[in-house]
């Protein structure tokens, strides 16, 4: 398929929900050169009022933006992707969607969000990682853009690097950390932090709390920076995070280096500071902190999830989420990054059988 010639820079999200009907808006308000943004989705009527109302906003400022949708082929997802973006040039794409939404258990509770509650969000993972992979392949196969993956990264990201295809880094909870930190501190003051999205929530002992230096000097007053953050609504949050994505963007159209903050670079598990500088990423750790140490610590922190992914992209699940799934399904003690394809078929079968069945969780 032949490329459309457009001046400017092209980029392309993938999905509707909350977190990318924010990051779309945030693109409107924040970029500024010409730029033609692309959003695909299965959701036709959702996208077509996102793409209306971002090219509104970008209007009322005066911003050369513009947004078109594209409805996905749900049974083609990956052929929809791949031949969008060879068709637009894509210089960037962002994945703001999966086959499991975090949402499901608050919208439609049943045996499979019981399920979810008691073996954690690991049970998850097999389902981000499929679609995200799917994805990756559509990205390579149309042309090779930077890739960012908003589903799971910390998690996810190990797997997807480890199966050969494109990725970039993630969007997500250490960026959303990060400015609340910053929001909190001094004007200009610039930070590096080491946080995971369990630091969302206030760690039981004060010594798991988030790490985060100015400069050589470790701050002590995180806890309490954090106060505001951590006492919002989290369907509140993905307001921030869509902002911080969307600056994401918009620095990397951009030719000047910058830093900030993001899950999943490299590959690596968790969240890090990080210098990019035209495409081009790298840790930016505090003096003293080397990444064998950075990356163990995010690795302890991801086992909380009830699975450990290294760097090789293997995952190892808990004996709490093996217990919890026992019952439906025998999930494997270890999951190389080839396997998760069939894994998640497996648990498909499963979530489709207990979503028919009435919640007995009665929180």
């Amino acid at each position: 398929m032949s490329r459309t010639s457009a001046p400017g820079r092209t980029v392309v999200v993938i999905g509707s929900g909350s977190l990318a009907q924010h990051v779309v808006n945030s693109l409107a308000d924040t970029v500024t050169g010409p730029t033609a943004v692309h959003l695909v989705a299965r959701s036709a009527g959702t996208l077509a009022t996102m793409a209306h109302m971002a090219s509104c906003r970008a209007a009322l400022l005066g911003a050369a933006v513009r947004f078109t949708p594209h409805p996905m082929d749900p049974d083609r997802p990956g052929d929809s992707v791949a031949a969008l973006v060879d068709e637009v040039g894509a210089d960037l794409v962002l994945s703001c969607s999966s086959t499991h939404s975090s949402a499901e258990v608050r919208e439609r509770p049943s045996r499979w969000t019981d399920l979810v509650r008691a073996g954690g969000i690991a049970l998850a993972l097999p389902f981000h990682v499929r679609f995200a992979a799917l994805m990756s392949d559509a990205v390579a196969r149309g042309g090779g853009a930077l890739f960012l993956n908003a589903s799971f990264p910390d998690a996810v990201n190990p797997v997807l690097a480890a199966l050969g295809g494109p990725i970039h880094c993630g969007v997500g909870n250490i960026a959303t950390v990060a400015a609340s930190l910053t929001g909190t501190g001094e004007p200009g003051e610039r930070l590096r932090v080491l946080a995971h999205h369990h630091h969302l929530s206030a760690p039981e002992r004060p010594t798991d709390e988030a790490r985060v230096w100015t400069g050589a000097e470790q701050l002590k007053d995180v806890r309490e920076r954090m106060t505001a953050l951590r006492s919002c609504d989290r369907r509140m949050l993905n307001a921030l995070t869509g902002h911080t994505a969307a600056l994401l963007v918009r620095d990397l159209l951009g030719d000047r280096p910058f830093h900030t903050h993001v899950p999943g670079p490299l590959g690596l598990p968790g969240g890090y500071p990080v210098r990019v500088d035209r495409g081009r990423i790298e840790l930016d750790l505090p003096p003293g902190v080397t990444e064998a140490t950075a990356v163990a610590w995010q690795a302890a922190w991801g086992a909380r999830d009830g699975v450990a992914v290294d760097r090789q992209g293997r995952a190892e699940f808990s004996d709490r989420t093996v217990r919890s799934a026992l019952p439906y399904a025998e999930l494997p003690r270890f999951v190389a990054p080839a396997e998760f394809a069939e894994l998640a078929a497996e648990l498909e079968l499963v979530r489709q059988r207990l979503r028919e069945e009435e919640s007995v969780d009665g929180s």
